[in-house]
């Protein structure tokens, strides 16, 4: 599978390279659709267009038998490119730099080695739109999100995705069991105080910036705290703001931020702790702080069973020195839905070439080596064909 793969390189790379040039935000990618379904009708593949907006899925039918998803994520970022890559973005301040086009490169690649390979029963191509978020989805969603609501898990026993790591020598591939990705939540905490004059009478006034100080460096307290030192979190304040003039106690002030968390009760118990500081400091200064806490993205679950067989085809098409273990990564990740809907797998493919690029996702300035492109197309074709196997085996 990898020789195929390494022979389809080129076709590979130059699906990157265009989709790379052209990026387009959630919810917006009609030509990265286009561009898809111009594939899968070269391929010969029947596709639905339209799905969670801009989604495309396909499928590979080889007579009766079980079905496995691969997904792909399409979305870029709203970032300014600034890599000098003479294929960079035509869009000013958009940018693939997570690198979802090389998933679709990848996804596609391994559609097209799986034309010729002999298996039985279904795979599922999933190009799914906005998994950095939801814009401007009426209900909130994800693109994945949006996608499970819409069945495309339906009838699957099984799903695997990837995601590349642009600090991460390429040919190494990270698989693990459990936990992959974190919870990723959202707060915004409102202080509300009473204005007053800053010089002359600040015992009339209520303080909401020096409420806001107090909630902050209590949210510390949180990991330090409330969470065992084997679990892991994150609370982190991002944005801070209030007041109107240096003579004025503040009136209100707004602050947002992002919680991160590995299990559900320890997800359940962070968001517990975060409400009753807002509570109680607005008590203790005789006012009120609305807290907002919004689910985001679950914890990215591996089912152990999928992802032993995915860890066995890594061994085959890159070999026994390929295989890491990263420990879980405090970022989320929409793949999480279909997870929760189907057994899964999510792995992580590096991505860093030879001159060892230190910018990682995100950045407006991280490269990726394609020489790993070929790579994930073959891990993907060859756990799909492992999978359907395991499934149409009786046991």
């Amino acid at each position: 599978m990898r020789a195929q793969a390494e022979a389809l390189r080129d076709y590979i790379v130059a699906i990157r390279r265009d989709l790379h040039q052209h990026p387009e935000l959630g919810y917006r990618e009609t030509r990265t659709a286009q561009q898809v379904i111009a594939q899968l009708t070269a391929l010969g593949l029947p596709y639905r267009g339209g799905i969670a907006g801009t989604g495309v899925v396909a499928e590979l039918k080889k007579g009766d038998g079980p079905t496995v998803i691969i997904r792909a994520d399409m979305d870029a970022l709203p970032i300014m490119e600034d890599t000098g890559l003479p294929f960079a973005s035509q869009h000013p301040g958009v940018m693939h730099a997570c690198g979802h086009d090389t998933h679709v490169a990848m996804g596609l690649g391994a559609a097209r080695l799986l034309l010729d390979a002999d298996f039985a029963g279904t795979v599922r191509f999933v190009f799914q739109p906005a998994e950095e978020g939801c814009y401007d989805d009426p209900d909130g969603c994800s693109g994945g999100q949006r996608m499970v609501r819409e069945g495309v898990h339906l009838g699957a026993s099984a799903a695997i995705a990837l995601h590349q790591v642009p600090v991460m020598p390429t040919g190494r591939i990270s698989i693990r069991d459990g936990a992959v990705m974190a919870a990723s939540d959202e707060f915004e905490i409102v202080v509300h105080g009473r204005a007053a004059h800053a010089g002359v009478s600040p015992q009339a006034g209520i303080d909401a910036i020096v409420i806001a100080a107090q909630i902050v460096t209590t949210l510390q307290t949180i990991v330090a705290r409330n969470v065992g030192p084997t679990d892991t979190a994150v609370v982190s304040v991002g944005t801070i703001s209030g007041g109107t003039a240096t003579n004025i106690v503040a009136e209100a002030v707004r602050l947002t931020g992002t919680i991160r968390t590995l299990n559900p009760e320890t997800r359940a118990n962070v968001h517990a702790r975060v409400a009753a500081i807002c509570e109680h400091a607005g008590a203790m200064h005789g006012t009120t702080v609305d807290c907002r806490i919004a689910n985001g993205y679950p914890v990215t679950m591996n089912d152990a069973g999928i992802a032993a067989i995915a860890r066995g085809a890594a061994r085959t098409v890159l070999g026994d020195a390929a295989l890491i273990e990263l420990p879980p990564l405090m970022g989320g990740e929409d793949f999480s839905f279909t997870a929760q809907a189907v057994p899964s797998c999510f792995a992580l493919l590096g991505t860093q070439g030879p001159e060892r690029s230190p910018y990682s996702l995100h950045s407006p300035k991280m490269i990726v080596d394609e020489a790993a492109l070929p790579l994930g197309a073959a891990w993907l074709a060859q756990t799909a064909l492992d999978l359907l196997g395991h499934f149409a085996t009786p046991r």
